[in-house]
């Protein structure tokens, strides 16, 4: 008989209950219900956090987790434009030092202690980094671009795609200047970028609302499925890539969040308070959305999006 010693080279751990922490692959026998139990991703779910203390749309936001997020820049919604930039720590935010420039709807990439804001509206072509204290200035863009959405890889290479007018011209970053390189297949203003590097981005979205989607492999990109739903000023993961990507809010406050897997999109839980033009960064399984658009202000709500894995029964078939 076929044992799972026999294909995997190892016993089943014996445990009184669940393991201390349950995360995807665990497999194990529970000794008090005398079953065979593994784990598996769960289903996202959304939950408030800490409010921002400048309320804005259209900030630059970067982070690697729904625990450590850096925003900076945006509007209070009327058009006068900000240079302050905030800190989270999973519960709270904190201001921290101004950009030089003000920097609304902008790109931003990188971490909370490498980060990168570029271009903004009306169409600037100023960058600066942030090295976890103070900005700098950073390299000067080809052209000059905002209404972006985000943008993809590090500080010392980086991605910019799109922006206002519907532009199609992307530009690549390796810590001093920009390149152009490939243009998208279709220009937008309002779209949203992202990915862990510069060769698993991703970019979706436009306004007037679009659902579609490309993808980059460092040259070129490539149409792949469309969104559920089309809309722009969407907020995202940006560590996600081109085979793991989450969206979340846009056009007319939506509250929609559709994840993708490579190929296709796929709805999940909704943000609890909808949100158009927002802020995201962290992963596909530890995000955030903070702040966004109301009718009239700057939002300065903030969500933390959490997938957890849970234990399962296996049964047999």
């Amino acid at each position: 008989m076929t044992t799972y010693k026999g294909i995997k080279g190892l016993s089943l751990q014996t445990v009184a209950g669940d393991p201390g922490t349950i995360v995807d692959g665990l497999i194990w026998y529970d000794s008090i219900a005398r079953k065979v139990q593994g784990s598996k991703t769960g289903a996202g779910t959304w939950a408030s956090g800490g409010a921002v203390n400048t309320g804005r749309v259209g900030a630059g936001a970067v982070g690697a987790s729904n625990s450590s997020a850096l925003i900076f820049g945006g509007t209070d919604g009327s058009g006068t434009a900000y240079t302050v930039a905030e800190s989270y720590d999973g519960s709270s935010w904190t201001e921290v030092a101004d950009t030089t420039d003000s920097h609304m709807y902008c790109f931003g990439l990188g971490t909370v202690t490498a980060g990168l804001a570029a271009g903004g509206y009306p169409n600037i072509n100023a960058s600066e980094e942030w090295d976890g204290s103070s900005w700098a200035e950073g390299g000067t863009l080809s052209d000059a671009r905002g209404l972006g959405g985000g943008g993809a890889g590090t500080q010392t290479a980086g991605l910019v795609a799109g922006g206002y007018n519907n532009v199609g011209t992307c530009e690549t970053y390796d810590g001093s200047s920009w390149t152009e390189v490939g243009d998208l297949n279709t220009g937008r203003n309002y779209g949203v970028l992202g990915g862990a590097t510069q060769n698993t981005a991703i970019i979706t979205g436009k306004s007037p609302a679009s659902a579609n989607t490309e993808t980059f492999d460092g040259s070129s990109w490539t149409e792949v499925g469309d969104l559920n739903t089309g809309r722009g000023g969407m907020g995202r993961a940006s560590d996600g890539s081109k085979t793991d990507f989450l969206v979340f809010g846009g056009t007319s406050n939506s509250a929609l969040t559709e994840s993708f897997d490579g190929s296709s999109w796929s709805e999940v839980n909704d943000l609890n308070t909808g949100s158009n033009e927002t802020q995201g960064s962290g992963a596909t399984n530890s995000a955030i959305k903070a702040a966004g658009n109301t009718a009239s202000a700057g939002r300065a709500t903030t969500e933390e999006w959490t997938v957890a894995s849970a234990a399962v029964t296996f049964t047999s078939s």
